[in-house]
């Protein structure tokens, strides 16, 4: 458990700088604490914050077919970047992008653990 959540710390990191390295709009001033801090908010975020909106959410959810999901991961990236002064991103398309890539990267871990439980 505190294995797999490790994992997903550093996929978090390592999707924040592919997303700075590959998106205009996105933001890093590059340094290793400031990266650990925001990667361990992504994470947080993702575990704690997202399945309780996703409950409150549940009807938009199915009344959208999935895609109000997308704003819900959008919104956990906003917040990040509220709390992690180190990371900004200007427009909507920044966070679109930084949202796949991001989600990208959790997808893998997810699978990764998975198939070893």
């Amino acid at each position: 458990m505190i294995t797999r959540f490790l994992l997903y710390i550093i996929a978090n990191a390592v999707a924040i700088l592919t997303a700075e390295w590959l998106i205009p709009g996105v933001v890093y001033s590059y340094n290793f604490v400031s990266l650990m801090k925001i990667a361990l908010f992504l994470a947080v975020a993702n575990a704690f914050i997202k399945p309780l909106v996703k409950l409150l959410a549940g009807p938009l959810i199915l009344l959208t077919l999935g895609l109000f999901t997308l704003i819900i991961n959008i919104f956990l990236i906003w917040l990040v970047v509220r709390f992690a002064p180190e990371l900004s991103m200007d427009g909507l398309n920044a966070y679109f992008w930084t949202m796949l890539v991001v989600s990208a990267f959790n997808f893998v871990v997810s699978m990764a653990t998975h198939k070893n439980e």
